[in-house]
């Protein structure tokens, strides 16, 4: 491919940043490629030229986006203007499904061709979104087997393209650690961290109270400044806090893991360490999300695993006591910790099971053909 070509890549989450990063790394090496785009701390060190800071516009929930909603639009507003003086050859978007939609109609109206990679999980809630997609988006590269027979329905042109975390292979790597400690990994996003960090405070107490000779450690985004978490854990000589670029390495130090629903589950379960999830949401946020999604779980472990295989704690459940319990319980109780091990040692299983015909970065260059 001897022509260069111009690519604009959009991420607006911390794991969206990661693979546009690996995308944009892998093809800079091999092809005449310029990158373009939207993304954060990762994205930053490749050779993309970015347009937009997105380590400010990620939140999760309805009411919480409104907050932010005028970043959003004027984010919106100035890619908009890149699309028009660009004119990228191809746009790749990846998650970050409402400003991505937003972003496809306008790439298309500019008949420009679009690539969604990890796409709006319509299978799981606001199934009318499939419209948008049938209109905008020329291929979507899914990450789970059974999404291309759903988009198959619906006559949208999709290709299974293997999971990110699988391909990359990073988490098969022993980064070992003699010490092994409990392990909190509260989000990648602002305001669920806030909203996060005092109910890892409260579980901590009480098991500093049960187990007084423990480690704690907590991973801390890149993208979110240490002050936050250093007001609420300063002085406590048995926490740490920690931000390892490659997060494998900080999952690497724990025997036992508690995380907010996301990738990182995922990772975790690559690693096969016990743990269990929690999140917390605004209280409107939750009801209107409890009365939109359609899945029984809302971990990705659980959902790729269908079953509950490790416990969720949702909203009010997300309580310092329930977590303590679980915790306890998979520190005390071997039989119950090896269950958990052997369940979570299926994710692994489970991605690499599924054949696909491209990987990501053949089905980007197949499509700049």
């Amino acid at each position: 491919m001897n022509k260069n070509k111009k690519i604009m890549i959009i991420a607006g989450e911390e794991s969206g940043d990661m693979y546009a990063s690996n995308i944009i790394n892998t093809l800079s090496k091999k092809n005449n490629f310029t990158f373009y785009g939207m993304g954060s701390y990762k994205m930053k060190k490749t050779s993309a030229k970015i347009l937009v800071d997105s380590s400010e516009l990620s939140v999760v929930g309805i009411f919480e986006i409104l907050k932010i909603y005028p970043k959003l639009l004027k984010a919106l507003k100035i890619i908009k203007g890149y699309i028009r003086s660009i004119k990228p050859d191809l746009i790749i978007l990846i998650d970050y499904q409402e400003f991505n939609i937003k972003l496809a109609k306008f790439a298309k109206q500019n008949g420009i061709k679009v690539l969604f990679y990890i796409g709006p999980q319509i299978w799981a809630w606001r199934e009318k979104r499939i419209n948008k997609i049938k209109n905008y988006v020329d291929e979507m590269a899914v990450i789970f087997p059974f999404e291309t027979r759903y988009y198959k329905k619906y006559g949208i042109s999709s290709h299974y393209v293997g999971h990110p975390l699988v391909a990359e292979n990073l988490y098969q790597k022993n980064y070992k650690n003699n010490i092994k400690h409990i392990g909190f990994f509260p989000g990648s996003r602002l305001n669920e961290v806030k909203k996060h960090l005092p109910i890892v405070l409260n579980v901590i107490e009480k098991l500093h109270t049960e187990y007084p000779n423990e480690k704690f450690i907590i991973s801390r985004s890149s993208n979110i400044n240490i002050d936050i978490y250093n007001k609420i854990f300063s002085n406590k000589d048995y926490i740490s806090i920690i931000s390892n670029e490659n997060i494998y390495k900080t999952i690497d130090m724990c025997r036992v893991a508690i995380a907010a629903s996301g990738t990182i589950t995922l990772q975790i379960a690559l690693k096969k360490v016990p743990m269990c999830i929690f999140y917390k949401l605004s209280i409107l946020s939750y009801f209107l999300a409890k009365f939109l999604v359609k899945i029984k779980f809302i971990s990705l472990v659980n959902i790729v695993l269908e079953k509950n295989a490790i416990k969720e704690f949702i909203q009010n459940e997300a309580s310092s006591t329930n977590i303590f319990n679980e915790v306890k319980n998979i520190v005390s109780n071997d039989k119950y910790k090896n269950k958990l091990i052997a369940d979570i040692s299926l994710i692994e299983k489970k991605l690499l099971d599924n054949k696909y015909k491209f990987n990501i970065n053949d089905l980007i260059e197949n499509m700049l053909k």
